[in-house]
Formats: structure tokens, sequence, C-alpha cells
């Protein structure tokens, strides 16, 4: 069959002509039967899901979360394989360079499309060209937490003491969206404030306990329970609704920051030039899982929401922050290389 679909599209001319055309349609109809048999017996072995953080967290439970059901639902394993560091460079590499065949899926957190490439003037990986988008995952937001030794309890409060104190607050965050956070902050408020680099939120949320830091600008899980205590302050955050399971605390947009949003995301990808039949499965039986009450309890468990997506939005959405963040990123100078 291949030898006759190179034979019949290399003639313009003479009597053969007139066969090009159905050979053509016949090796279409051919790959298609054979890419929608190749998904029916997908997946045929167990598949990976990597991971590029290290295990624990609550980036990890919900990918092993997604894991178990979803080798359930596929009758093969999905192992979550850690490949945390280098930015998590290491897991975004290891999937781009996979076999195009749906066993190895990449679950990671918009950075590696969104920051790195405005942060890294060379990234192993390339962001457009690597990946084939299945579907967004969850989205969170970001939160200003704060020692009750700052003397302010909302935004507003937290903008005039910052304007009064240039640099006087000392704001900490274990990831570099933190940072980029508090620079956009800066941008539409004027604020100055001096930041601090931590190895990671658990490191964060002690300087903020210990009353080292006046600040923390990073996801609400580790700090949650401590701000139900009373020993932290929920100052903000930067979604567009209130979390569930933290409704007290008010958006940025409800304290009169109407353009400060910030939403960061997880999303499922597998290799590019993976058949599309295997992402249209993945795609449905990750909408299908998020959509289940329990898997949904859990995730805001984590806080985090469940929200699934198309490919196609998916792509789009990664593209819309990339360039919010490039214009962040260009604006205050940062680099990472």
């Amino acid at each position: 069959m291949t030898d006759s679909c190179i034979d019949a599209g290399s003639f313009r001319s003479g009597p053969r002509v007139a066969w090009a055309r159905p050979v053509r349609l016949l090796c279409l109809i051919v790959v298609l039967v054979c890419s929608q048999v190749f998904a029916q017996v997908y997946p045929s072995r167990p598949v990976r899901l990597v991971v590029p953080f290290p295990p624990g967290g609550s980036t990890d439970a919900v990918a092993r979360l997604l894991a178990q059901r979803m080798g359930e639902s596929f009758g093969q394993s999905v192992v979550v394989e850690n490949r945390p560091g280098g930015n998590l460079f290491i897991g975004a590499e290891a999937v781009a360079k996979a076999p195009a065949d749906g066993h190895t899926l990449l679950f990671t957190l918009d950075i590696v499309f969104t920051m790195n490439p405005s942060l890294f003037a060379k990234l192993p990986y390339d962001a457009e060209r690597d990946f084939a988008p299945i579907s967004l995952v969850t989205t969170q937001t970001m939160w200003f937490v704060s020692n009750p030794k700052l003397p302010v309890a909302s935004m507003p409060e937290l903008v005039a003491y910052a304007r009064a104190n240039p640099r006087r607050i000392n704001y900490g965050s274990g990831a570099i969206v933190g940072q980029l956070t508090g620079e956009l902050f800066r941008t539409l408020t004027g604020a100055e404030m001096t930041y601090v680099p931590f190895k990671g939120s658990a490191q964060a949320l002690q300087a903020l306990l210990a009353g080292d830091i006046d600040l923390a600008v990073a996801d609400i899980t580790p700090f949650s329970p401590h701000i139900a205590a009373g020993k932290l302050r929920g100052l903000g955050q930067t979604g567009r609704k209130r979390l569930e399971s933290m409704p007290a605390v008010p958006t940025m947009a409800e304290q009169g920051l109407k353009d400060f949003e910030v939403i960061g995301w997880f999303g499922m990808y597998a290799p590019a030039a993976t058949p599309q039949p295997i992402i249209a499965r993945l795609n449905a039986e990750v909408t299908r899982l998020l959509a289940l009450p329990d898997v949904k309890e859990k995730i805001l468990a984590y806080g985090l929401e469940a929200n699934s997506s198309t490919p196609e939005a998916l792509t789009a959405r990664a593209r819309e922050d990339a360039a919010k963040w490039s214009r962040v990123i260009k604006a205050a100078g940062i680099r990472l290389d």
C-alpha cells in the first residue's frame, strides 16, 4: 500500500494520473481506520504520568487520584513518575522526547508553558511544538497571607501601608509564580515590597509563622489550617470568586483591585504527534473524572478546583497567559538563566 501511495502521488501526467486520486483517498481511509483501531486498543501497556514535582503535596495527590481512576477505566495501570527539578525542565523534557503513542503523559503546572519561555533564554523543550494538549485539570489562585503582626487586615490597607513604607514589607514565596504575582501587584498599585525567595511553600510558611517575613504570596494549601486557627491572616486571593473551602477571604476585585487576577492551572499533555483519537479518548476520560462529585470534592480539599477543557481551549489559555507573564517578566527584568 505504501508503494502504491508514493507511486500515484509522484505522477502528474500520463495515463496513470487517473489512479492518483482514488489511491490517495484509499490511503487516507487506511490511515484513519488504523488510527481508530489504535485508539480502541489503547492503552496496550502501563501508562506513565510524569509529574515534575517531588512526591507529596497537592500536585502529586491530584496526579495520583487521576492515575488510579484512569487505570481502573483503562484496564491498564497508570503509574505516577515524579521527575522534579530544573524549574520543571526535567519532567517536561522527558515527556517531550517520549514516543508519541499516549503511554507517556505530563501532568504539570502552567509555568512550563506560560513563564519558563520568558524566564530562560534556552529551554530543553519547545512549549509550542513539543506537546499535544489533552485537557485542563485544575485551577488555583494565589493568596496574600500575612502575619498578624503586620498592621493590615485587607488588601486596600496593605496597599496603603506599602506605599507609606516602601520596601519595608518583606514578602516570600516558594515558587516563581509568587514572586511574579508580587510584581504584578507592584505594577497595578505602585506599592513596593521586598521579595524573599524560599525553596518551597513549607519554608515560606515557617518563616511567616515565625515572623521572619511579613507576608507570603502563594497557593493556599499549606496556609489554610493556620488561617482557620487565627495564626495567620488571609488578606485576599486572586481568583474570580471566593474559594468554597475559605469563603471568608475576599477576591482582589471585591476589594477594588479590578485587574488583579492570577489563576494558575494544571494541565495534562502528551508528546506532540500523538494520534488524535488517543488525545480525544484521554480528553473524554479526564472530563468524565473531573465531573464526578467525589473527585471534585477531593480536589477542592487540596485548595484546587476541578476544571476540564478541550485541547484547543487549553492551547488558547496557555498562549494568553504566556503573553501576560511575558510582559510582567520583561518589566521586572527577571531572568533565571
